[in-house]
């Protein structure tokens, strides 16, 4: 399902699947639980603190032996408390230049 958002430049679908977020300032890798993807970025619900601007290398896996995951560069952009839990925004970042 597609949520669409007049905020943003790309609709965003929903997910619930798992992934692995590294720290790039460190070797620590989390589990999370990924909520939804776009092109720009991702949303995911996360145990451990995570602060804005940290940066991030997002992996997801698929079902599948034959696809490789999916890494991404991004940047914590936004982290929404919910108990003992967050919601992370995630944006997307090149490597590049």
């Amino acid at each position: 399902m597609l949520v669409d958002d007049e905020r943003r430049k790309f609709l965003r679908l929903n997910a619930d699947t798992e992934a692995n977020v590294k720290r790039l300032d460190g070797d620590e890798t989390l589990s999370v639980r990924l909520t939804d993807l776009s092109p720009s970025g991702c949303a995911l619900v996360c145990e451990a603190p995570l602060s804005p601007g940290e940066r991030l290398e997002v992996s997801i896996s698929s079902p599948s032996d034959r696809i490789a995951p999916l890494v991404c560069s991004g940047r914590v952009v936004r982290v929404d408390r919910d108990g003992e839990r967050q919601v992370v925004g995630v944006e997307f970042v090149s490597d590049a230049g």
